[in-house]
């Protein structure tokens, strides 16, 4: 969990690293150093406001109907965490691959909030525009991560404390982002916890929207916990990896590079039969896995 941020320690940080060049290590994460430096190199500069505005209605819509699948899978996340959010002055945003963002809902105050930085739809937050911040940042790094205040390059989002977790399709493949954001000036304790719970339900429903010519294996250490997102999902073909889910990759210790790599062999040491068979797989560890 992230513990609420203090705002002077991180202007201190800022001060240090962009007016003196110096490395304020344990005061900031690594992640928003790395990315500070990645702005800096790209030409941004932190004195100056991102000249964003969205695209012009068409566009977006054009945008929208590229990305059906995703926003009609990501659709039961949204409604549900606006709801929850509602209420807690924060707002939840889909995105697509590029941080282009699709959609947005929650509480209206801070939809208007997020508005006056240019955080709403039609608008792309990757690192290359806006600088260090949830969406482009979590691209960037490829896994799940959280700004806050502060730690955003442009000093206008420090408003903003965002939590990110990038989607990704069966295949491995980046599809989106998706993200809670509220105000910086309270501690958000359980957003990206929350993020990657939702993120874990629509990669989930990739899988059960089919896979073609594919042998898909549902596992889990635990019978009764089979069908649930938290179950380890994995697709072969001719006895090759081609599709897996986060949950299905961390129990073999894979990543999504192994796709298209792995064998069946390497993973497991009995025939897909005894899956049919008895329900129960040994994997190479000898761990015992229902399915």
């Amino acid at each position: 969990m992230s513990q609420p941020i203090l705002p002077e320690r991180v202007g201190g940080a800022r001060r240090a690293f962009f007016e003196r060049g110096a490395v304020p290590a344990g005061v900031v994460p690594d992640a928003i150093l790395q990315s500070w430096r990645r702005c800096q190199r790209q030409g941004l500069s932190v004195d100056a406001r991102p000249d964003v505005a969205p695209v012009p209605e068409p566009s977006l819509r054009e945008l929208r109907q590229r990305r059906e699948r995703l926003w009609r899978l990501a659709r039961p996340e949204l409604e549900g965490l606006a709801g929850s959010l509602a209420s807690s002055d924060g707002i939840v945003l889909l995105t697509d691959e590029e941080g282009w963002v699709l959609d947005a809902e929650g509480s209206n105050s801070f939809l208007d909030r997020a508005g006056q930085v240019a955080l709403m739809p039609g608008v792309r937050w990757d690192e290359g525009t806006v600088g260090t911040n949830a969406i482009g940042t979590a691209i960037v790094e490829g896994r799940a991560l959280q700004v806050r205040g502060g730690e955003h390059f442009f000093a206008p989002h420090g408003i903003l404390t965002c939590s990110a977790t990038p989607i990704f399709d069966p295949f491995g493949q980046r599809v989106g982002v998706l993200d809670i954001s509220g105000d910086a000036r309270h501690a958000h304790l359980h957003a990206l916890a929350l993020g990657r719970q939702a993120v874990d339900q629509i990669e989930h429903r990739y899988f059960a929207d089919g896979l073609d010519d594919c042998e898909l294996l549902h596992l889990h250490a635990q019978p009764l916990l089979l069908g649930n997102p938290r179950e380890a999902l994995l697709g072969f073909r001719n006895g090759r990896l081609v599709a897996a889910n986060r949950v299905g990759l961390g129990l073999f210790g894979l990543d999504r590079h192994d796709i298209g790599h792995a064998s069946y062999e390497a993973l497991f040491d009995q025939p897909l039969s005894r899956l049919h068979d008895d329900g129960m797989l040994l994997d190479r560890q000898g761990r015992a896995l229902y399915g």
